[in-house]
C-alpha cells in the first residue's frame, strides 16, 4: 500500500489495529474510531498539528481515570468540549 493510499483509509480499516492495541493494553471499552479521528483532525486544523496527538493522549488519560459506567457519557461530553475548545482557538 502506498503512503497516499494509507492517508485515505476509512475508520473501519483501523478496526483490526485498534482491537490489537486494546487487547495489548487490556482495554475493554469500545473505541469510537471515527470520533477520535474527528477530534484529532479538528485540533490539528484549528489549533496546530502537534496539538492533535497531545490532545487525544490527554483525552485518553482523562477517560482512563473514570469508572467504567461513566465512560460513554463522559466520552461524548469531553469530546464535545474539546471540539468546541479547538474551534474557539481557530477564531482567535
Amino acid at each position: 500500500m502506498s503512503q497516499e493510499d494509507s492517508r485515505h483509509l476509512p475508520p473501519e480499516a483501523l478496526d483490526e489495529w485498534t482491537a490489537k492495541v486494546s487487547q495489548l493494553l487490556e482495554i475493554e471499552e469500545t473505541v469510537d474510531i471515527g470520533a477520535v479521528l474527528d477530534l484529532t483532525r479538528d485540533v490539528a486544523h484549528d489549533v496546530a498539528r502537534p496539538a492533535a496527538p497531545l490532545t487525544t493522549f490527554v483525552f485518553g488519560l482523562a477517560l482512563g481515570r473514570l469508572p467504567a459506567d461513566q465512560y460513554e457519557a463522559k466520552f461524548t461530553e469531553l469530546h464535545g468540549e474539546l471540539t468546541r475548545l479547538a474551534a474557539e482557538q481557530k477564531d482567535t
